[in-house]
C-alpha cells in the first residue's frame, strides 16, 4: 500500500512536504516530421521510437534527481507522455504553496535540470537501425559530398 507524502508527514508530526508534479511531454512528432529531410530519408521501421522515449525518460529522471533538488526537501511526482510536437515540454504544478520565493526557486531548479536534457536534440539518431546507416553510407558514396552542417 502506498502512503502519500502528506500522510507520512502527519504520522510523524511534521509539516507535509511540498509536492511538485512535473509533466514532461517528449517530442516524437517533429522528429518523425523531419524524416523526409534526412539524406537518405528515414523510412518507417528505421527508427525505434520506444527506445528513444525510454532513453529520454531515464535522462529526465536522472537530471531531476540532482543533489540541489533533493536538498530542497521537495517531493517530485513525475509524469511522462509523448504528446509534444515542437520540442520537449516541461510543465509544473504544486499541490500547496510554500513562500512564493521558495516555490519559485524550486521550480527554477527543476527547469534548469530539465533544460540540459531538452538541449540534447540529436539524441534520436542513436535509435536509427543499422539498415539506415547502410543506406546512408551508400548514399554518401554516390553523392560524393560531405555532410552539410
Amino acid at each position: 500500500m502506498s502512503v502519500s507524502a502528506s500522510a507520512q508527514a502527519a504520522q510523524h508530526g511534521a509539516p507535509a512536504p511540498l509536492v511538485v508534479r512535473v509533466r514532461i511531454s517528449i517530442d516524437l512528432a517533429s522528429i518523425r516530421a523531419g524524416f523526409a529531410r534526412e539524406r537518405p530519408p528515414v523510412v518507417d521501421g528505421d527508427w525505434d521510437a520506444r527506445a528513444y522515449f525510454d532513453e529520454r525518460v531515464s535522462a529526465y529522471r536522472d537530471a531531476l534527481c540532482s543533489p540541489a533538488i533533493a536538498a530542497t526537501g521537495v517531493w517530485l511526482e513525475l509524469f511522462f507522455d509523448d504528446r509534444a510536437s515542437a520540442g520537449d515540454c516541461v510543465a509544473l504544478a504544486a499541490d500547496q504553496t510554500a513562500g512564493d520565493g521558495c516555490l519559485a526557486a524550486v521550480e527554477q531548479l527543476i527547469r534548469d535540470a530539465a533544460r540540459t536534457v531538452c538541449a540534447q536534440t540529436g539524441a534520436w539518431r542513436r535509435h536509427l537501425g543499422a539498415g539506415y546507416f547502410e543506406r546512408h553510407r551508400a548514399w554518401r558514396r554516390e553523392a560524393g559530398s560531405p555532410i552539410a552542417h
